[in-house]
């Protein structure tokens, strides 16, 4: 304790002028690495951030990258190696919330599992929550692609170092590949245990715990979720089951539409997530710098819709479809994701994320189903048509959120120079 004491009182110092004859012995303060206020540390907290999703969306899209050998191996049709997809989002339907719930009520710690993302989101808010949050989302799903793209072009080829090394393809060869490629999962763990502490010591040294507002979170508050916050839910799952699950069967789709080989066709369904990479950060610093993250939201959805038509009615080469496709997802998870904190208190986060993350996950089991369904019975132009349906009740959600939140006079759609003016406002 005494220690713990010390340490506080050293950051409270600040480096504030010693003098000899009142304080004998001050506290020196903490190195700029050390201290929870100062930027260098707070660049070290983002960078855990960014890998603690490495290793779980490196797994997310394993059966993607091995379409072919899991419905050779496990022999299983389209509609069950879809249920691969929706066996990881069933749990996570009641997870994430309940994560979240725990996150603002119970633990004011946050550690993840596919809660992960409720965990990335909550710490993103407590530590970048203002100008930078944009920038702060974007380099955290930077990271995350980076970890799908490194599977999508690994983990065939490490399938056929196994494949050789164990003389024959089969169950055994997959399961050998799966779990090495489950090792990148520890990274996240390791990146989670110590954001853990790390948060916990930041709240003990700058005396702000998480959720201190005079406030308790409820489970009943969901129903108190504004308009707005349901669009923007509504909004991200109808986008999102038009990605994920069309990323699930692309392999496929190129390989049969367009003549792809089976090595081609892996780098051109990775392509969303080799663009998303670079580009989350870019935009993430233009929705900074320029606010107005519902029109960003709306150029998003139409790129996303263009694109989807192009892969569906025409016989262009999908490179230009799944490029446009690359920069609306990553647009709109910039300017998406941290219009909740705008519409939500602090310490009802964790709780919103939550919510958000476990309706995505009901969609995409939902949805994954229902798409495997459609590939056997109906063929891939049917499923694009579904897709694009999908679309376009995410495109119409963008344009009631922006009408709503203009009738109701708030802040979604503001410029950065009118957050600023409205944050100097609070503060006087």
């Amino acid at each position: 304790m005494e220690e713990e004491d010390e340490e506080a009182r050293a950051l409270l110092a600040g480096g504030a002028a010693r003098d000899g004859r009142d304080s004998p012995a001050a506290p020196r303060p903490l190195p700029a690495l050390c201290d929870p206020g100062r930027l260098a540390h707070r660049i070290v907290v983002l960078l855990l951030m960014c890998f603690l999703g490495f290793g779980g969306y490196f797994c997310y899209d394993n059966p993607a990258a091995l379409q072919t050998q899991i419905k050779r191996d496990m022999r299983v049709n389209t509609t069950k190696f879809m249920l691969l997809y929706a066996w990881y989002s069933w749990p996570n339907v009641v997870l994430c919330f309940f994560g979240g719930f725990l996150i603002d009520r119970v633990f004011g710690k946050r550690i993840g599992g596919e809660s992960l993302a409720v965990a990335q989101n909550t710490y993103a808010v407590s530590w970048f929550k203002g100008k930078e949050l944009n920038l702060v989302f974007g380099l955290q799903l930077s990271m995350a692609r980076i970890g799908s793209t490194v599977n999508m072009n690994l983990m065939g080829w490490l399938y056929s170092k196994m494949e050789a090394s164990l003389g024959s393809a089969g169950p055994t060869t997959l399961g050998v590949t799966l779990m090495i490629g489950g090792i990148t999962c520890i990274l996240s763990l390791i990146c989670a245990l110590v954001l853990a502490y790390l948060d916990q010591r930041a709240e003990r040294i700058l005396h702000k715990e998480q959720g201190k507002t005079g406030e308790v979170i409820k489970l009943t508050d969901v129903k108190d979720f504004s308009l707005p916050l349901w669009l923007i839910f509504v909004i991200c799952v109808c986008y999102y089951v038009a990605v994920f699950p069309f990323i699930g069967l692309g392999k496929v789709f190129f390989t049969e539409k367009f003549g792809f080989s089976s090595q081609a066709a892996s780098a051109i369904n990775s392509i969303v997530y080799v663009i998303s990479a670079p580009m989350s950060p870019v935009f993430g610093l233009l929705v900074d710098k320029t606010g107005k993250n519902v029109i960003w939201v709306l150029c998003a959805v139409v790129t996303t819709l263009v694109s989807h038509m192009m892969l569906a009615f025409t016989m262009w080469n999908p490179w230009i479809a799944m490029c446009l496709l690359g920069l609306s997802y990553s647009l709109l998870a910039c300017a998406l994701w941290p219009m909740v904190a705008f519409v939500v208190p602090e310490h009802q986060l964790g709780t919103a994320y939550g919510f958000m993350q476990s309706i995505q996950n009901l969609g995409l089991a939902i949805i994954s189903i229902v798409a495997g369904m459609i590939l056997d019975t109906r063929g891939y132009l049917f499923l694009e048509v579904f897709f694009i349906a999908c679309v376009s009740l995410s495109l119409l959600s963008v344009v009631l959120l922006y009408l709503v939140d203009r009738a109701q006079g708030g802040n979604l759609n503001y410029s950065a120079k009118q957050r600023e003016e409205m944050k100097l406002s609070h503060t006087e």
